[in-house]
């Protein structure tokens, strides 16, 4: 039998192409508040994790949600995080929008999509090959 701590987790190595024809979506448990200036305040809930208990929770402060705050760049490539567009889409929207290139907006617009992915705004979802399926 193998030790639990020796195995690990891999990733799956995802192409380029693949990314690029996956869907975007928004998660639907977080709280958006908009501001005059374009910026958008994200709360993303977070579970209280199982350690935390008293009395432990006396000194460590847990807060229910994370914050993330966008500017008005950041809020008008997550409206287009709505389920229908893909990465690609996304990338030309905003490319034609401020005037760049598909590959000068390629890169920004990606590691953007990874940092929301990462803090649980969004989720991006690819298809299946096999099945045709998200």
């Amino acid at each position: 039998m193998k030790n639990s701590s020796t195995m690990t987790t891999r990733k799956r190595k995802v192409s380029s192409a693949d990314f690029l024809s996956a869907v975007p979506y928004t998660n639907k448990a977080m709280d958006l508040t908009r501001s005059g200036d374009g910026s958008v305040l994200v709360g993303v809930p977070l579970d209280r994790p199982r350690w935390l208990v008293p009395p432990i929770s006396w000194v460590l402060p847990f807060s229910s949600e994370r914050r993330v705050d966008l500017d008005a760049l950041g809020a008008t490539v997550l409206d287009m995080c709505d389920g229908i567009n893909t990465v690609e889409t996304i990338i030309e929207k905003f490319a034609a929008t401020h005037k760049l290139s598909f590959r000068e907006a390629q890169l920004p617009v990606t590691q953007f999509l990874q940092q929301l992915t990462e803090r649980g705004v969004v989720a991006v979802v690819g298809m299946d090959k096999e099945t045709g399926e998200s």
